[in-house]
């Protein structure tokens, strides 16, 4: 649904992050059993046999509900039955490849309603329509029409209106000749209607809510029936408002009809030739509401004239028509994140087809922004929507309905940026080809879900989706990485340095020291399911790699526990240079699961830092969030601000610039750390990311972290703030160091030993304190360094 205005109701967070990501209810199950599935009927069979240990209160029978065949597998789609009786919303969907072997399960097991009589998802009723008379024989016909393409402002790159009147809009005669089929008939003087085989315009009779007071909402067009070349130069500019029966008036009900066929089309010519099993109804002037939707239980889409004509912006059509989309792929498409999925898709949709057609034309404007026409009319707030909010992070423990916001981050938002901005990157690479391919994984993994689906499960299906269709191409990791960046991804293991620096100094005393040092991570299970785990590890720049387990006999690391890797450096690195220790790991949760692959990537940096200034030592409390007083904002976050003077020689920022924090607190997911400059440039350091310690000591160097570039060049003197945002009520924790400063030089001293090339894993099992002796060397190694500084520069420092 394109909502009339932008819902900004705060969901409540109070418990926010508390529990893991694997306490959902529904869960993405990848089972070891390579049984080969037939039918529905061996699906239930399976299905029945792999969850024999859940009682019957949870499991007593399957009833198939529906099937799905996508380019690569086909889904089987099963109601749950406890031992009542009662369907309470379960639901069980089997997967199985195009060799009939089982590849997933998607399992909602967790009752998502208290109405267990099996009435759910049930038809709107007192909703009447009139279709058109077909003609009689027919055949389908070609026709010649003009529509925009996208719509007026997007075809004229015109400026934005300044008033949100359309009556006050002059629409430009700009158009696109276009043709499309519909069905005439073969008599000496044919006429067409606006249908066929796939897309059928119809009237509505009555709103949803059959309520009679709303009838004279209602524009009934009626059915028009024109000759084969009568919309050749059918032109909205010319048509009179008043007369709902002129062929000039009819230009909405062509727009729809020609992007919603050209929509439809362009989905099967992907492979989809099975989606559409109904023909597509719509009604380009359905109400007088500023409001458009996709009545997804009787299959129509409903465009609203209010504000401006809706069909005039093909971004609704299309974002209704990603609805459509979305429930041929998955009829029961409900609870959970489904609304918040749902909306960002059919942006998405909408985004891409605008975003496709530039691409043709060679042009580009506003390409992150839909309804980008229609969305500045009818006085609406906030009217269109964005394809880049970067500043969007999810968390699973809320629910992402439609047009919520979720901690300022609008649901719709969340999911439509990643898929998008994906596209964008797999356009930069692989050029046109980009929007095929991309489209097809995205539609590929919407199948195989169900009701209570989560965005997490979402997005690890479209990378199964990647994998599986390109395993050769770069999109799997495109889609990795902005999913990774809005946090969209379960956290099931961490991989952290310990410590950021490599300290040889410190290294030659120790009796397993190697002559150039190693470098030391922490691997941690935040889950709470004991995992089995295997994996190699390597290091840029370094030959060799070592193992932590083989796949057939994985290593177990159990629930909340962390263990320590050492890699010896068998090459010296330069003093200073960046070094790259990559996790290639796979693991499960059960032993009936096959190991699933992930891979990790941690940055160190050879030697001790030289800082020009010393960090300020502060041990601030961090403010935590509050519950509010008004339902309206359940919950006001704590902020906390700490403000650091550089008084250096440096006047601008250099490519040495290194940013020191210090931060203790239970759960750094809470947590939003923003750097505020002298001249007011915002950057964010700390964007709610999952860590395995209460003390996360880090420096930021601009060289490996991109997000500090735009401030090289910028004023250096002067007071930096650190700004730290707590979201979730009941954590508190402490600033202890801030600081701003440049890194003059590296400290770097090899020892003479011999580089030991075993592994070393030592378990620590004290993965939740902030005493642990990996990071109070780590501090003791910085001190160090700030030692060096003061004693080369003399100076005072504002404290």
């Amino acid at each position: 649904m394109k909502a009339p205005r932008l819902n900004k109701t705060t969901l409540c967070l109070f418990t926010l992050l508390t529990a893991s990501q694997q306490g959902v209810a529904a869960e993405l199950i990848y089972p070891a059993n390579d049984a080969i599935v037939n039918n529905s009927v061996q699906a239930k069979q399976f299905l029945l046999n792999y969850f024999q240990d859940k009682p019957d209160t949870v499991i007593s029978d399957l009833s198939v509900r529906y099937q799905r065949t996508s380019l690569m597998a086909t889904h089987y789609n099963f109601d749950v039955i406890d031992n009542q009786g009662k369907n309470c919303h379960k639901a069980l969907v089997l997967t199985v490849d195009k060799d009939q072997k089982v590849q997933r399960v998607y399992a909602q097991l967790d009752a998502l309603t208290g109405q267990c009589d099996g009435t759910i998802e049930q038809p709107r009723t007192n909703f009447d329509i009139t279709t058109p008379v077909i003609p009689t024989p027919t055949k389908t016909v070609q026709v010649a029409a003009q529509v925009y393409t996208p719509d007026p402002r997007t075809m004229n790159q015109a400026p934005i209106p300044t008033d949100g009147d359309f009556e006050h809009y002059t629409l430009p005669a700009t158009y696109q000749k276009v043709t499309m089929p519909v069905l005439c008939s073969t008599a000496a003087n044919p006429q067409c209607v606006l249908a066929n085989d796939k897309v059928v315009a119809i009237d509505i009779v009555n709103l949803p809510e059959g309520i009679a007071d709303k009838a004279e909402q209602q524009p009934q067009q009626g059915h028009l029936s024109f000759a084969p070349d009568a919309l050749t130069n059918i032109d909205v500019t010319q048509a009179s408002a008043a007369d709902k029966s002129a062929v000039h008036n009819y230009f909405y009900d062509v727009m729809a009809f020609y992007h919603i066929d050209h929509s439809l089309r362009y989905v099967e010519g992907l492979g989809f030739n099975h989606l559409f099993n109904q023909t597509v109804q719509f009604d380009a002037q359905g109400s007088n509401e500023n409001n458009s939707k996709y009545l997804n239980d009787i299959n129509l889409l409903s465009l609203g004239m209010g504000g401006s004509p809706d069909s005039l912006d093909a971004d609704v059509i299309l974002h209704e028509f990603g609805h459509t989309i979305n429930y041929f792929i998955v009829p029961d498409w409900a609870y959970g994140d489904t609304s918040g999925i749902g909306e960002g898709f059919g942006d998405y949709w909408a985004g891409m087809s605008t975003y496709r057609t530039q691409y043709q034309q060679g042009t580009s404007f506003e390409l992150d922004t839909v309804f980008n026409f229609d969305g500045h009319f009818g006085g609406k707030s906030g009217g269109t929507r964005s394809l880049n909010d970067k500043a969007a992070r999810y968390y699973p423990s809320a629910e992402y309905q439609a047009h919520i916001s979720v901690n300022g981050t609008l649901s719709d938002q969340l999911w439509s940026t990643p898929l998008f901005q994906s596209l964008k990157e797999a356009v930069a690479t692989y050029n046109a080809d980009a929007f095929d391919a991309m489209n097809r994984i995205i539609l590929e993994g919407l199948y195989g879900l169900g009701r209570g689906a989560k965005m997490h499960h979402a997005a690890q299906s479209i990378l199964d989706a990647a994998k599986k269709l390109y395993p050769n191409d770069e999109y799997g990791a495109i889609l990795r990485r902005h999913f990774n960046h809005h946090n969209l991804l379960p956290t099931e293991l961490i991989l952290a340095p310990a410590p950021q620096f490599i300290d040889t100094t410190l290294a030659a005393t120790a009796n397993t020291a190697t002559s150039n040092g190693q470098v030391s991570a922490v691997i941690y299970n935040p889950t709470t399911r004991d995992m089995a785990l295997s994996g190699r590890l390597t290091v840029s720049g370094q030959s060799g790699s070592q193992d932590l387990a083989s796949i057939d006999k994985p290593s177990s690391l159990k629930a909340g526990q962390s263990q320590t890797i050492n890699f010896p450096l068998n090459a010296q690195p330069q003093c200073g240079q960046r070094i790259d220790l990559t996790l290639d790991a796979a693991l499960s949760f059960d032993n009936k699961q096959r190991m699933q692959q992930v891979s990790f990537d941690q940055g160190f940096v050879f030697g001790l830092p030289e800082f020009t200034e010393a960090p300020k030592t502060l041990n601030q409390a961090v403010i935590d969030a509050k519950k509010g007083t008004s339902p309206l904002q359940p919950m006001r976050k704590g902020l906390t601000y700490a403000t650091y003077f550089n008084t250096g020689d440096q006047e601008h920022v250099g490519n040495d610039f290194a940013v020191i924090t210090h931060i203790s607190h239970p759960d750094h997911r809470e947590l939003k750390v923003t750097l505020i400059a002298p001249d007011g440039q915002q950057v964010i350091l700390h964007d709610h990311q999952a860590y395995y310690q209460n003390n996360k000591q880090t420096v930021y160097r601009l060289a490996d972290y991109p997000q500090l570039k735009p401030l090289l060049g910028g004023r250096m003197t002067g007071a930096w703030r650190l700004e730290i945002s707590d979201i979730a009520v009941g954590n508190s924790g402490q600033l202890i160091d801030f600081g701003v400063t440049h890194i003059q030089d590296y400290q770097c001293k090899a020892s003479p030993n011999k580089p030991d090339p075993k592994p070393q894993l030592q378990p620590n099992n004290n993965s939740g304190g902030g005493g642990s002796a990996l990071w109070l060397t780590l501090l003791a190694m910085l001190q160090l360094g700030y030692t060096k500084a003061r004693s080369v520069k003399r100076r005072s420092f504002k404290r």
